[in-house]
């Protein structure tokens, strides 16, 4: 049995994880989110004795994070628009910067029962926040992956929103269904095969490819949705996709002499990165 205090216990873990490449803000985030205590909390305990039951489990899931495995994936859950989401292996993990295309999206929307759609939803996090956020819209999420659709549903169910779930290829279970939206959203994969060798052990071993790479460097996706959305959208339609910070231009450039839509602008994120395409749509 080994003794620590939190100060001990944190900066052996420090030093641990700086000597293997890896952030040490790891060890915080781990130990918050399996003792239930904040930073101020911990903070406040510094000096003072771990229970021996949270160090025996800090000391077994410190392990797999020294592995490279993220947080979210040893712990099962992640913050997203300030809720709790069930995460495993099958879904990407929510990122910051994606709380931005909720906020976006909510701020955009002028009529409250719109029906939505996000396409390529993963965990669920994007169409559960959007319908906790503004209950009377009437959201439809998609994913091709039957796994990640386990997550988004129990999620769902989490947070008790009503959402309708169908499996299928992009836009296509739409189209199948004859279904039209009035709002459009999505964050699908966008990172080209290509920067791969830019990456992190982190992200390329432990996350879905599925949800992160896309062929036409990075754009393949947005092109697919692009070519169908007449079949699912009348004029005046909302679509905001979340894009890659250095795919703004090229995108916004390949609608602009491809389709009719109105109101195309790029929308940059806190940090001043490009982060969202908007646009309505003009029916052909």
């Amino acid at each position: 049995m080994v003794n620590y205090n939190f100060e001990q216990l944190l900066k052996e873990t420090y030093d641990d994880l700086s000597a293997r490449g890896l952030e040490t803000s790891r060890a915080d985030w781990l130990l918050q989110d399996i003792s239930g205590m904040s930073r101020t909390d911990i903070l406040m305990h510094y000096k003072e004795e771990v229970p021996q039951p949270l160090i025996d489990q800090f000391l077994i899931l410190r392990e797999r994070m020294y592995d490279g495995e993220p947080v979210q994936y040893i712990v099962g859950f992640a913050e997203f628009y300030g809720r709790k989401f069930e995460l495993n292996k099958d879904v990407l993990i929510p990122r910051t910067e994606t709380e931005e295309l909720v906020f976006q999206t909510l701020s955009t929307i002028t009529k409250q029962n719109s029906v939505l759609c996000d396409i390529g939803t993963g965990s669920g996090a994007i169409a559960i926040s959007l319908k906790k956020e503004m209950p009377t819209l009437d959201v439809i999420a998609t994913d091709i992956s039957n796994e990640a659709l386990v997550v988004a549903k129990s999620n769902a169910n989490l947070h008790k929103a009503d959402i309708h779930f169908m499996q299928g290829d992009a836009l296509q279970p739409l189209i199948d269904k004859g279904i039209k939206v009035d709002v459009l959203v999505s964050n699908p994969p966008y990172i080209s095969y290509e920067e791969q060798i830019q990456m992190t052990d982190t992200v390329l071993n432990y996350e879905p490819h599925l949800a992160l790479f896309a062929e036409d460097d990075g754009l393949y996706i947005y092109k697919s949705l692009l070519a169908k959305l007449d079949q699912v959208m009348d004029t005046g339609g909302l679509v905001i996709f979340e894009i890659g910070h250095l795919q703004g231009d090229v995108l916004k450039t390949f609608i602009a002499q491809h389709y009719r839509v109105d109101g195309l602008k790029i929308i940059t994120d806190i940090n001043q990165k490009n982060r969202m395409i908007q646009f309505n749509w003009i029916s052909e």
